[in-house]
């Protein structure tokens, strides 16, 4: 496993960097704005420190996985591939039926709800692919050929419900909303799960530029397809989390439209390497004392987790 890197910063401070010829260590930087590398990385290590000097950058991190990793896991994140554009009026329309939910769960800061209909004037999916609904959500639709790999094969913890055509308001015969309201216990805030810092109580809640890890008890009684007790999605969705036999299924029959983060048990061998990894990453950011991640900085690194300010 691996940390990929973006970093983001001003034009003027890039340019800076080109002129001297450090960006060549992460291979350039594109539109005059961002590099894009991965941790652990010799060069990004030297880049970062010379570019401290200069300027700041804002780095979104994100985990990339070998094939041996993914054959290791036990359970993945569904990361959305394909997405459903939405008309404004299915937007308001969903968004609308959204507001009107309560909110599950007592903890304000990983509360959640979860949508209970789907509305799209417009379906457009290959026979093999699912998407998700809109770039704010968590929401799947499946074609009929993929409802029927999931039923045949006796998967538990969803249900297809209808979706409807926001214009007619009738539904749409050959696609379905992939739905479960089966979720799991609190995932554990590792080292790669800080507070989100947000004078907003609405934007308040915990973030995950790593894995979602678990105890493994809390996976025990997991189905085949699980949503997180908690939102990770826009401050109010619960995100996916399914057994490695959905994955299985899904590449066997060469289905389109998701792919699949392991997902971490705690005590695990793959745990503790992410911990040392993501130990590292922000070990080097402390050195340069200067750059943040996504838009907050490093304040210390100790064994018990980091710690940011806003």
């Amino acid at each position: 496993m691996k940390i990929a890197v973006r970093g983001m910063g001003s034009r003027r401070f890039v340019r800076k960097l080109e002129k001297s010829g450090a960006s060549e260590l992460v291979g350039g930087i594109h539109n005059e704005m961002f590099f894009d590398s991965s941790w652990p990385n010799p060069g990004l290590e030297e880049f970062l420190i010379g570019a401290a000097k200069l300027g700041t950058f804002d780095l979104n991190p994100w985990m990339t996985f070998s094939p041996t990793d993914s054959a290791q896991a036990d359970f993945f994140r569904l990361r959305p591939r394909k997405v459903i554009e939405e008309s404004q009026k299915d937007y308001e329309r969903m968004f609308d039926d959204i507001e009107l939910l309560p909110w599950i769960g007592s903890d304000q800061k990983r509360r959640y709800k979860i949508p209970q209909h789907i509305f799209l004037s417009r379906i457009r999916l290959k026979p093999n692919q699912v998407a998700v609904v809109g770039q704010w959500t968590a929401e799947y639709v499946i074609p009929q050929g993929v409802r029927m790999i999931y039923e045949q094969g006796r998967f538990d913890g969803i249900e297809f419900r209808p979706i409807t055509n926001t214009r007619t308001g009738a539904t749409h015969e050959a696609f379905f909303h992939l739905f479960s309201d089966r979720t799991l216990g609190h995932r554990v805030l590792d080292i790669a799960s800080p507070e989100i810092l947000s004078e907003l109580p609405r934007e308040q809640g915990y973030d995950a530029y790593g894995c979602i890890c678990y105890e493994s008890g809390t996976l025990e009684d997991a189905r085949d397809f699980n949503r997180t007790g908690e939102r990770m999605l826009g401050f109010r969705f619960p995100d996916w989390i399914v057994r490695a036999v959905v994955r299985e299924q899904f590449l066997e029959n060469k289905l389109r439209g998701w792919a699949f983060e392991p997902v971490l048990e705690i005590g695990t061998g793959a745990y503790q390497d992410y911990t040392e990894l993501w130990s590292s990453f922000y070990g080097l950011l402390a050195k340069c004392e200067c750059h943040t991640v996504r838009g907050q900085k490093i304040e210390s690194v100790s064994n018990s987790g980091t710690e940011f300010l806003a």
